[in-house]
């Protein structure tokens, strides 16, 4: 199967200083409180993770992009691991209104802090259950 990636230009549109961010700081201490995956990882300082992750619409263009490519029907059912804050799901629910969605993230804080149209189609293991938090 070929390799398709919808994501690389968004984040090559950037202006940031990608380098200059991992050469900053302790990149273990850094990592300590970003496994976490809660408000400083979602919310708080860059050197944490995305450093205020907040919709501003940026995920249209991926998710026509995946429609498009997927040829979804507008009554798909559609599963995102890894959903975050669930803005993919929320634009790809706006493009098809009649399709089945559903995301699931590690992040109880991303999970808690996703757009409210959204939100009650998303969970958290901890909300499922179907996950163990343990690292065997």
């Amino acid at each position: 199967m070929a390799r398709v990636d919808f994501i690389t230009g968004l984040h090559t549109s950037t202006k940031r200083d990608y380098l200059g961010r991992v050469t900053s700081d302790d990149k273990a201490a850094c990592a300590e409180v970003a496994i976490k995956y809660g408000k400083d990882y979602w919310d708080g300082d860059r050197k944490y993770g995305y450093g205020g992750y907040k919709y501003d619409g940026r995920w249209k263009p991926v998710a026509e992009k995946i429609v498009e490519h997927y040829k979804l029907k507008p009554d798909a059912s559609i599963l995102d691991v890894g959903c975050g804050k669930g803005f993919l799901l929320y634009e790809i629910s706006r493009l098809l209104p009649k399709a089945t969605v559903a995301g699931i993230d590690i992040s109880e804080y991303g999970i808690q802090n996703a757009k409210e149209e959204i939100r009650p189609f998303l969970k958290s293991p901890v909300q499922t259950n179907c996950l163990s938090r343990q690292i065997i």
